[in-house]
């Protein structure tokens, strides 16, 4: 039984080893070229401080050149240089400092044809796979090592180690031996530097030897990865066997150990050789120190494993696997790990961690998607800790935190703490800009916005612009008798019985039962000067209701027609005293009309939801209707007026022939309110809480 269980636990072991190796083999090569893309996106501060680097150049190369001029005054004595020679040699490499970069990756481009070459030879039947090495070995040991399956399991994770840890080692000298190119790249300048005087040329020489070598190794890199790899094919397909028959497994493991150990040390053969090359790499001493702290960390491991795993009461509340696991690890957070820029990691530290980045970095590539949990953990934090998720993966995933987003075209998008932006791309292929500001770290925004709630509970305000944003600002009603249950629930705060029908961009026409108005949305209208109330909808959105028009009195046309009127206004302004003759009903349509009195004089009234409030003196009346109405006293007066005929004015003589007529003259008249101003201008992000 133990036996069953021990093997068990080896075969997981190896697999795990090979599933490791197989994930690793490609991405090193593919990744690290012949150019300085990954030395700058994981080392940004080198491409920044090349500039600080070619100007130390320039002053090592004037404290060189001046020095070496100074000593040319001691004559055959000091030994001096030709000055002249050294001045021409010193303009030459001050002029060589300023092109050493654009110079360097001239020369890695030539390095670039034989990389490509070797990159692109196919291998045909004995392609590289690591899946199924550790089936091959074992079939050969059980044909050796018959006599117990314990030996034979020990015996195969001990090869199945060794094999892969040299691999690793193997990685990791291509992964030293690209950074030293990039090292020489972006210190190039100082190399130049000593190039202009004999006395410091050798430098300048034993670099330009060392730049040769060091692209050599790259090359090499691709050549001893590759030869392995076919190794590997060739030998899950035969099992070690040679076509005399003295092939094995241990013959075809130690070939393969010795290889992998001649090109971790490929760089020490090329200096033997007189090659200027870094010697990259840890000592026989270093290896076993890792070794002995590997073995120490896995009983180590199996500990804490078993306190993780195991740990607790299974009953209790956090208890057990299910507690501890998912305490200590959420939801794809190596994903997460993987493409977060900067901020506090989430899952485990040291060589699991590393691993578990890589493999949430391959996963990030291939389409993966996080969790809302772990954008959570970047959106929710402060800024401070929090880092930033952009890219493909940014897109991926915000609609799995911000449901009211899922399956919508995302791009541009950039997860930070707090703040998030995106653009989303409507089926019409209008584009909207979403801004989103966490409401537990910013105030309330002044512009208008609207409230979306994250799949962690926390709440979000949203301002949308640009020419697809009433997807997410505006509202949309056809008018229906269905309508009305819909309104109440979009607009808790309209009245009863409401209806809504979309005039267009923003607008919405209210039957209400106080009467018709015209609704204007927050994010595409200021707030009109005309009287409104602020209703929000369900989402925080602020629409500006207008004032329902008051109705004037039902006048009738014609001359028949002036004691009905004069009827229809006592009826419809009850409080109104002085007695009245006429009515002017010739405006009522735009809100306003008026009432002639006995001695001539008049009162004009308007519609107060569609004038300004009248300079100087004046009444508010209110019709049983409700309406109100500003009233403006008028004087009569008389007026001299030209006459007409035929549209052109009569003389009498050389003057215009006038007529005198009774008028009312009012000292002031109330401007009449404009439509509400389209929004414009720049957003001002809220403030921060402090």
């Amino acid at each position: 039984m133990l036996d069953w269980i021990f093997e068990g636990i080896v075969d997981w072991v190896a697999g795990i080893v090979t599933d490791v190796m197989d994930a690793v083999s490609g991405l090193f090569l593919h990744a690290l070229g012949t150019d300085m893309t990954a030395m700058e996106v994981y080392f940004p501060f080198v491409g920044k401080a090349f500039t600080v680097m070619q100007y130390a150049a320039w002053a090592i190369l004037l404290i060189v050149t001046v020095w070496q001029l100074f000593r040319a005054f001691g004559g055959p004595v000091t030994e001096a240089e030709n000055p002249w020679a050294l001045l021409l040699r010193s303009a030459l490499f001050a002029f060589l400092i300023w092109f050493a970069k654009p110079i360097f990756l001239y020369v890695l481009e030539i390095a670039k044809a034989p990389y490509d070459a070797l990159m692109d030879v196919s291998l045909g039947k004995e392609d590289f796979t690591f899946a199924g090495i550790e089936e091959a070995l074992k079939n050969g040991l059980v044909t050796i090592v018959s006599v117990s399956t314990v030996v034979g399991s020990i015996l195969l994770i001990i090869l199945m180690i060794t094999l892969g840890w040299n691999y690793f080692k193997l990685l990791l000298e291509v992964v030293e031996r690209y950074i030293v190119v990039g090292v020489l790249c972006y210190t190039s300048p100082l190399a130049y530097s000593m190039g202009a005087s004999k006395a410091t040329s050798q430098v300048f020489r034993s670099w330009c030897r060392m730049v040769g070598a060091q692209l050599l190794l790259l090359i090499m890199n691709v050549w001893f990865l590759r030869a392995f790899n076919s190794s590997v094919g060739q030998f899950v397909g035969n099992g070690g066997a040679l076509p005399n028959g003295y092939g094995s497994i241990f013959l075809w493991l130690f070939c393969a150990i010795a290889f992998l150990k001649t090109a971790q040390r490929f760089d020490s053969h090329l200096s033997a050789i007189g090659l200027s090359v870094a010697q990259t790499g840890s000592g026989l001493g270093m290896e076993i120190l890792i070794a002995t702290r590997m073995i120490a960390g896995m009983g180590g491991g199996f500990k804490t494993a078993g306190k993780m795993f195991g740990g607790g009461s299974p009953s209790s509340p956090g208890g057990g696997f299910t507690g501890t696991f998912t305490d200590r690890f959420r939801g794809n957070s190596y994903v997460r790990d993987a493409v977060v820029q900067g901020g506090t990691r989430m899952g485990a530290g040291g060589v699991a961690g590393i691993v578990g980045r890589m493999f949430g970095g391959l996963a990030a590539k291939n389409g993966a998607s996080l969790t809302g949990l772990s954008v959570s953990s970047v959106a929710a934090r402060p800024p401070d800790a929090s880092g930033m998720i952009a890219g493909n993966i940014a897109d991926r995933s915000l609609g799995n935190y911000l449901p009211h987003l899922k399956g919508r075209t995302l791009s541009g998008t950039e997860i930070a703490g707090g703040h998030i932006k995106t653009t989303a791309t409507g089926a019409d292929g209008k584009e909207a800009n979403l801004e989103l500001f966490s409401a537990a770290q910013f105030e309330k925004p002044d512009f208008p916005h609207t409230e979306v709630t994250a799949s962690d509970g926390s709440t979000w305000y949203q301002i949308a612009t640009g020419e697809g944003s009433g997807t997410f600002n505006d509202a949309h009603f056809t008018g229906d008798i269905a309508d009305p249950s819909r309104v109440a629930e979009i607009f808790p705060e309209a009245p009863a019985d409401t209806t809504l029908t979309s005039m267009g961009d923003g607008v919405l026409a209210a039957h209400t039962p106080g009467g018709d108005c015209l609704w204007y949305n927050g994010a595409y209208y200021e707030a009109p000067d005309a009287p409104h109330t602020v209703m929000h909808s369900s989402d925080g959105m602020e629409w500006y209701a207008m004032q329902p028009n008051s109705a004037p009195p039902a006048f009738a046309d014609g001359e028949d027609a002036a004691e009905y009127n004069c009827a229809q206004f006592r009826n419809s302004f009850p409080e109104y005293e002085r007695e009245i003759t006429s009515v002017d009903a010739s405006g009522a349509g735009n809100g306003n009309f008026a009432v002639g009195h006995e001695d001539g004089s008049a009162t004009a009234f308007y519609d107060a939801a569609r004038y300004s409030t009248p300079r100087g003196e004046y009444e508010s009346y209110e019709d049983v209707n409700g309406g109100n109405w500003y009233a403006v006293r008028g004087e009569a007066s008389v007026e001299r007026r030209p006459v007409y005929e035929d549209g052109k004015p009569v003389y009498d003589g050389e003057n215009v022939r006038t007529v005198t007529v009774e008028s009312v003259r009012y000292k002031t008249t109330p401007a009449r309110y404009g439509e509400p101003k389209a929004r414009g201008g720049n957003i001002s992000p809220p403030r921060r809480k402090r």
